[in-house]
Formats: C-alpha cells, sequence, structure tokens
C-alpha cells in the first residue's frame, strides 16, 4: 500500500459561498420532478464513484472513498421533507477501476451512460479525460460529465475545467504550460514547528518515495516548501515502498552523524520503519518526527505501537477519530455517523466532501433554474462559482473552483498511543497562518 499511499497524498488533502443555498431536499413553485437528464429519474438522482478496490496490488486502496460516497448519499437521503435532492433519493453507482487503465476508461463510459456527476473519483490510472469530455447528455450534445474527484494524479485531469478536485492540485494550473510552472504548499504545521522550537532551528532528514518520478515529485513540492521555511536537509535519501527496515539503517546512521533533530519520510509505512529503526539504534534528540495526513490512520497507531510516541501528524481535516471534534463540527459527526466508525479513513474525508460540494451544486441549481432544471450543464454552471469551501467546516476552506489550497490545518501528535490536538487545541477549529501556503516555481513536467 506504501507507494500508491505516496502517490495519492502527494498529488495529493461553515458553509460554502453559493448564495441562496435551499435546502437539501428542497423543491420550488410546487413543481413535480421528472426525468430531465443522464442519471436524473422522476425519483432518482444517480452519481457515480470510480474508484480502486478490488486489486491484487494495493487490496482496497480507496474503499474508503466508496464507503465515504455511499455515506454522504445516506445522509443526505434521511433528511427531514423527504431527503435527497431536488426532490430526489440520491443512488450511487459504483463502479471499480481496479488499478487498471482499461477498467479505469470503461468506468467512465458508464458514468457517462447512467449518472449525472462522478464524485469522489479515486482512480490511480484515470490519465486521460476524453471520455469525460466527450459524454454526451440527454440532448445528444457532448457537455461533458461534472466530476468533484479525490485523487486527480495526470495533469490533464488535474486541470480539466470539467472537474473541480476537492483536494486542489499541487500546480498552479494557470502555469502548467510554462517553464518553470508554480506549486503551492500548505506548510501550516511548519510554523507552529517554527513557533515552538525556533526558526531555522530545525535540521534533518528527508525520505521520498522513489516507486515513480510523479510520486518524488509531489513529495519534493510539498517538503521542499518546509524548506523555505529553513528546516533544512541534512540529507535525503529516496527509498521505495517495498524497502524494509533495514533500508532505513543508513538513514538514521546520517541523523546520528549529523545530530539531526527533524526527520520526515512522507508516507505512513514509511515513517514506521524510519520510527522503528530509530528506537533500534537508540536515537535521541529528534524533537520533530514530521508527518502529513497520510499517517492520520488508526493503523499507522496499532502497527507503529510505541515507537512512534510524540509523531507529529498534520491534516486539512478535523479529526474525525476524536469525538470531541465529532461533537463540535456536525458534518464530521455525520461522515462518522453514515459512513460507518469502522470505516471512516482520511481517504474518504475527501470522498465525503466532494459529496457536499456535488450536494451544493445541486441545490444552487435548483434554485436558479428548479427541481427540473437540474442537468449536467447546470451543475457544470453551479460548481464553477463555488469559491469557498469547507464542508460546513469539516474541513480547512479550499476555492473550490479555483483549485487554491487552504493556509490552515491541525496540527496533532501522538500521545499515548491517541493522536491528540497541539495547534490549535480547541475542538471543531483549524489554525491558519497568514503565510501557510507557499508556492515555488520547479520545472518538473519539463520542456516539450
Amino acid at each position: 500500500k506504501g507507494k500508491f499511499a505516496t502517490l495519492v497524498i502527494g498529488a495529493l488533502v461553515a458553509a460554502v459561498a453559493v448564495m441562496g443555498i435551499l435546502p437539501a431536499g428542497a423543491q420550488s413553485s410546487g413543481e413535480k420532478p421528472k426525468a430531465v437528464e443522464v442519471g436524473v429519474t422522476a425519483s432518482e438522482i444517480h452519481i457515480a464513484v470510480i474508484a480502486d478496490v478490488d486489486n491484487a496490488i494495493a487490496p482496497n486502496l480507496f474503499k474508503a472513498s466508496k464507503d465515504a460516497v455511499e455515506g454522504v448519499a445516506a445522509y443526505l437521503n434521511s433528511k427531514a421533507g423527504g431527503g435527497g435532492l431536488a426532490g430526489r433519493k440520491v443512488v450511487v453507482d459504483f463502479y471499480d477501476s481496479k488499478l487498471n487503465p482499461t477498467t479505469t476508461a470503461n468506468a467512465e463510459i458508464q458514468a457517462c451512460e447512467n449518472d449525472v456527476a462522478m464524485v469522489g473519483t479515486s482512480a490511480v490510472f484515470l490519465t486521460s479525460v476524453d471520455n469525460m469530455r466527450n459524454c454526451k447528455d440527454s440532448t445528444g450534445a457532448p457537455t461533458g460529465i461534472p466530476d468533484v474527484p479525490f485523487l486527480t494524479t495526470a495533469l490533464v485531469h488535474q486541470c480539466s475545467d470539467q472537474s473541480f478536485p476537492i483536494s486542489p492540485p499541487q500546480v498552479l494550473c494557470a502555469t502548467k504550460d510554462q517553464h518553470p510552472q508554480t506549486f503551492q504548499a500548505n506548510v501550516a504545521r511548519g510554523y507552529y514547528y517554527d513557533q515552538k522550537y525556533g526558526k531555522g532551528k530545525l535540521h534533518g532528514i528527508y525520505v521520498f518515495g522513489s516507486d515513480s518520478k510523479s510520486a518524488r515529485d509531489a513529495s519534493f513540492v510539498s517538503l521542499g516548501a518546509l524548506r523555505d521555511l529553513g528546516i533544512k536537509s541534512d540529507k535525503d535519501f529516496d527509498l521505495p515502498g517495498s524497502a524494509n527496515q533495514s533500508a532505513y539503517t543508513p538513514v538514521v546512521q546520517q541523523m546520528k552523524e549529523s545530530g539531526s533533530n527533524y526527520g520526515q519520510a512522507t508516507s505512513y509505512p514509511a515513517t514506521v520503519l524510519l520510527r522503528k529503526e530509530a528506537a533500534l539504534q537508540g536515537l535521541t534528540g529528534v524533537k520533530v518526527w514530521d508527518c502529513g495526513v497520510g499517517c492520520y490512520d488508526r493503523n499507522f497507531l496499532s502497527s507503529g505501537g510505541s515507537d512512534v510516541e510524540g509523531q507529529y501528524v498534520d491534516t486539512q481535516f478535523l479529526p474525525f477519530y476524536d469525538k470531541a471534534d465529532q461533537k463540535a463540527n456536525a458534518m464530521t459527526g455525520n461522515f462518522v455517523k453514515y459512513t460507518g466508525s469502522d470505516s471512516v479513513a482520511s481517504f474518504g474525508a475527501y470522498a465525503w466532501a466532494a459529496g457536499i460540494a456535488f450536494r451544493d451544486a445541486v441545490n444552487a441549481a435548483v434554485q436558479a433554474h428548479g427541481v427540473n432544471g437540474v442537468t449536467r450543464k447546470t451543475i457544470f454552471e453551479q460548481l464553477g462559482k463555488i469559491k469557498k469551501f469547507d464542508a460546513e467546516g469539516m474541513f480547512a476552506p479550499i476555492d473550490l473552483s479555483g483549485r487554491r489550497i487552504s493556509n490552515c490545518s491541525v496540527t496533532m501528535q501522538v500521545k499515548n498511543g491517541k493522536f491528540v490536538r497541539v495547534s490549535p487545541t480547541k475542538a471543531g477549529t483549524f489554525k491558519c497562518w497568514p503565510q501557510g501556503v507557499v508556492t515555488r516555481k520547479l520545472d518538473i513536467f519539463g520542456a516539450s
């Protein structure tokens, strides 16, 4: 699982500012729903979730995305007044892309034929958007199919004007054809480290996943931005996701030789191995063992055990394992309730938020055009108007249509085998830093 988790996280993360959104099941003027679009019948509104689940390489890789989209549909259908959206029941059609390019393309075609939109898309090999863009609506026009994805690995998907990634791409799409390109990275936790340990005082090792150039590039964008805050590299290491603990022996030896007080290994499996090797060698003096959203996982705690005590973990959504945050933010509580406490995971949190963004677009389309004005065209129209989006406070606010990331986060530390908030400490809140987003120029895509 490690190498794909690295790819995902590298690519990879209050109400939405859409004016006058109606309640979830709202109708207008007593209008009776009827079949108006592919996937929109008189009684149902069908959405597709395409996710890599059944495969031999990384079994159940994005099952959490499937579970979350099904959960958000159950949540929407539970609302008072008949529930659903636009007076219709929300129905989820799941297409397993199976970490296979051909199966992924076929899933896009099926979604085009059966569903009004794609929600929570989590397919590693969605490398072409042609099937999505050429998708015909009920009139036969090639309108395309609205897509609110979690995972976008290909540049054409990240920057397609028909996709609205819930985890905005690192590249600023306006610069994608320039050399170099401009990239954005959230460095909120870096400011917390500066505040706690002193600016320019941290230095250490960075371990990058070497399974693919895109994964390595993606992680370098975010970790390189932390260096811009003064967390100097004593040495970089490139290791594959299949590396065993012994591969981390020279990493820890380097930390000893350099007196490193900072360590970062991108994915949670790599972080566990690094921490176990550090414990084996008796490494002391490290102030910050650092990890992003990839380590916010129950399996990180269970597999790391006492060796991952003190680990810092940073997310751009509220800590959903924490009952205090579930209580403080209703949407976080609903995510856990309707997805299932045993099924919630970080990937799922993004897919759930995609469902909420889709809800907001549909409700805005109802207000503008009535319950029978919900079409692919009007959903595109309303998604394009969503600027500040935070899934009712569950997520640090992003610019959805503008593909801009947040300058906010929640930083936690593992204490006594649990994730504990350290910045900010109050449940239901994020810490936002004025300079929490760093932009930097890199020529990752190369000259054509």
